[in-house]
């Protein structure tokens, strides 16, 4: 059985593939894999703000009048809440970028995208991700929306 030279070539190769394939496998498993990065216990856990403090972490975006995709445009107020006082500090100094996302994120869509419950989340989420981004001090807990006018 050991006796070609070609079976035994071939037999070390599928087992080094093999054993790579088994590696590669465990390794993805513990460290590399998205379900391990974010069980991770290095994040702690944000408790919920009270009233109070949202109030005195919130900062109000202003009236904001922009075009939307099509020939329409909107009229939005947001009131963006962070985690702590810093963060609501950098909020105050970042106010022009901030506008700036909600520009253009309001851009790029249509009357249809922001239709309803649903859509208004979904425009939240938007915002709160790209706010969250430009963030270095502390996090956005959440974006609300305090006033939408489409024409």
């Amino acid at each position: 059985m050991f006796q070609n030279r070609l079976f035994n070539m071939a037999l070390i190769i599928i087992i080094a593939i093999s054993l790579l394939g088994v590696i590669s496998f465990v390794l993805w498993q513990t460290y590399l894999s998205p379900a391990a990065q974010t069980t991770s216990g290095t994040e702690k856990q944000l408790e919920p703000l009270s009233a109070k403090e949202m109030q005195e972490y919130s900062v109000d975006t202003g009236e904001i009048t922009t075009n939307l995709l099509t020939n329409n445009y909107m009229i939005v107020r947001f009131t963006i809440t962070a985690d702590n006082s810093d963060a609501k500090e950098e909020l105050e100094q970042r106010m022009p970028q901030i506008n700036q996302v909600i520009i253009k994120t309001l851009a790029g869509l249509s009357p249809e995208d922001i239709k309803g419950t649903e859509g208004v989340n979904k425009l939240e989420a938007k915002i709160m991700n790209e706010i969250s981004s430009l963030m270095q001090e502390g996090k956005i807990v959440q974006v609300v929306t305090t006033k939408r006018v489409l024409s």
